[in-house]
């Protein structure tokens, strides 16, 4: 029995030793795979490439994001964590756990999250242009071929955009607005962000400044906007 088991044992590491795919390759396949949308093929590829280069960054967190699109959402989060424990400024680490509390309606985790990575280096200032757009500073975001801190960075009006929604959802209306307020200055959601400060005035029971943004949302072609605008704006005979 020990002779057979040391054979098996002795088996397995001549096996394991003879995988000579390296980590990018590895990577690189997965991002193939999640192309054809298969992420549990995907994370599996990843599983590799993690266990030959623990601290490779993309790969962390690549297989979160691959777990969030199967459902996993803790498990994502435990992935991004894993990347956090060497680098724990990591913006697009932070926003994503704040993204997978907020799937999992844990809204108070999402906002302290959003509100780490708003924290961070990474959360770029937005700088509006005249075309109602944004400056985009960010490339190559599949990290396919390179792995730099500038790859982790995101324009912090896309943070206060989702912590201003987990506000309107944690019904702290003010919090909310000034938040999507942000956003909105930034040209970032512009129709999305005037229909949840309808919302949010909503809440506040401010008709006059809800009705006023739906009205905005509404004409840059929003349907819930129109919706809205009828139930709660138009005064009928």
């Amino acid at each position: 029995m020990f002779k057979e088991t040391a054979i098996l044992i002795f088996t397995f590491l001549i096996f394991s030793s003879c995988d000579f795919t390296n980590a990018s390759e590895y990577y690189n396949r997965a991002i193939d795979l999640e192309k054809q949308e298969k992420h549990k093929e995907a994370i599996l590829s990843l599983d590799r490439a993690i266990v030959k280069e623990p601290k490779f960054r993309p790969a962390l967190l690549n297989r979160g994001n691959y777990k969030t699109e199967i459902g996993d959402f803790q498990g994502a989060i435990d992935d991004f964590n894993l990347l956090l424990v060497f680098d724990q400024d990591n913006t697009a680490a932070l926003f994503n756990i704040g993204n997978s509390f907020s799937l999992l309606k844990e809204h108070k985790q999402s906002i302290d999250y959003y509100s780490k990575a708003l924290n961070t280096k990474g959360a770029l200032r937005t700088i509006p242009i005249s075309n109602r757009g944004y400056l985009d500073m960010i490339t190559n975001s599949d990290f396919k071929n390179f792995d730099s801190d500038m790859t982790y960075q995101m324009y912090d009006c896309l943070i206060y955009f989702e912590r201003g929604m987990e506000y309107l959802y944690a019904k702290k209306y003010d919090k909310a607005i000034s938040d999507i307020t942000k956003s909105l200055k930034a040209n970032n959601a512009e129709k999305d962000c005037y229909f949840l400060l309808g919302k949010a005035y909503l809440g506040k029971k401010d008709s006059i400044n809800a009705c006023q943004n739906f009205i905005e949302s509404a004409q840059l072609g929003d349907q819930e906007a129109r919706d809205m605008l009828k139930k709660y704006c138009i005064k009928k005979n």
